[in-house]
């Protein structure tokens, strides 16, 4: 086994704060101060606002899209009931047909259509008498 040697660690210079590179302090004019809390108030609301409506946009769309969801469905809806009353008119049609009727009426009813037709004739209306 090889012992590892390290070099010794220095130790850091530390220096002595200098008086001449001393931070450089101020007095803060309580009017600033006042005017850039009121701005940054402003500036958070600015940004809560912003997002607030995007937040309001975004929900927006969601409902948009809900509603367009069931138009479509009632649409859909509405096309398939419309497709079945027009098939119902046709069929309806079909069964006022003459020739249905009297199918209908052989078949169902046993009618039998007549060797011979007669007609019968009213007599003339009588004359009233001329009122005196």
């Amino acid at each position: 086994m090889t012992a590892t040697r390290f070099a010794p660690r220095t130790e850091p210079v530390r220096r002595a704060p200098d008086p001449a590179r001393r931070p450089h302090l101020w007095v803060v004019d309580p009017k600033a101060a006042r005017q850039r809390r009121v701005t940054r108030l402003v500036t958070g609301a600015l940004v809560v606002a912003v997002f607030a409506g995007l937040f309001a946009i975004v929900a927006l769309r969601v409902v948009l899209a809900q509603g367009q969801v069931e138009i479509d469905r009632l649409t859909t809806s509405i096309e398939t009931q419309q497709t079945a009353g027009q098939e119902l008119r046709l069929k309806v049609a079909e069964l006022e047909a003459p020739s249905q009727i009297v199918a209908a009426a052989r078949q169902r009813l046993g009618m039998v259509s007549p060797a011979t037709v007669s007609y019968l004739n009213p007599p003339p209306p009588a004359v009233a008498p001329p009122a005196r």
